[in-house]
């Protein structure tokens, strides 16, 4: 029966490994940190129209978590179409539904995360692009401004990313 059971595991781990064909990532330079997200810590979200991509600091999703900080990137806004390419400039993300939010430092569940940053929808320069759409694995790059609450802002430059919609 054990090996019955180790088999089982051992075929749904190949399936679940094969099932994407490539692993995903998201790179950004936040202010003066380099974010990256790795294949577990990146989750996109289609939604009717619209869609929601999340990514924490790479690691973040294994268990045991890291002992090191945890930094969190959330993007959402409509107009997004399954398999399709995208383009969303300042004037897209102007509307009210379009997001971003960067959290520095989460401390775990339920917690605050030292710092937050929102976007700021007057800034020029705001972009998010789908420049690859291939069924439901996409590859694009980002530009972002961002504020804190008291108004200090940083730049989100340089993003890349390459994911997955693995909803079922």
């Amino acid at each position: 029966m054990k090996h019955l059971y180790a088999c089982l595991a051992i075929a749904a781990l190949a399936a679940s490994t094969t099932a994407h064909a490539a692993p995903q990532s998201l790179t950004a330079q936040v202010g003066d940190i380099a974010f990256e997200a790795g294949d577990d810590d990146i989750m996109l979200v289609p939604l009717d129209d619209s869609f929601a991509l999340s990514a924490s600091t790479k690691g973040s999703a294994q268990w045991p978590p890291p002992k090191t900080r945890v930094d969190r990137l959330a993007i959402s806004c409509d107009h997004f179409q399954a398999g399709q390419t995208l383009l969303l400039d300042d004037k897209a993300f102007a509307r009210s539904t379009c997001d971003v939010s960067f959290e520095v430092g989460h401390k775990g569940m339920g917690k605050d995360p030292d710092a937050t940053w929102k976007l700021d929808k007057g800034a020029s320069g705001n972009r998010f692009e789908i420049t690859r759409a291939q069924g439901k694995q996409y590859e694009g790059r980002f530009t972002f401004h961002l504020k804190d609450a008291g108004g200090k802002a940083i730049e989100v430059r340089d993003g890349r990313f390459v994911i997955e919609d693995r909803q079922l």
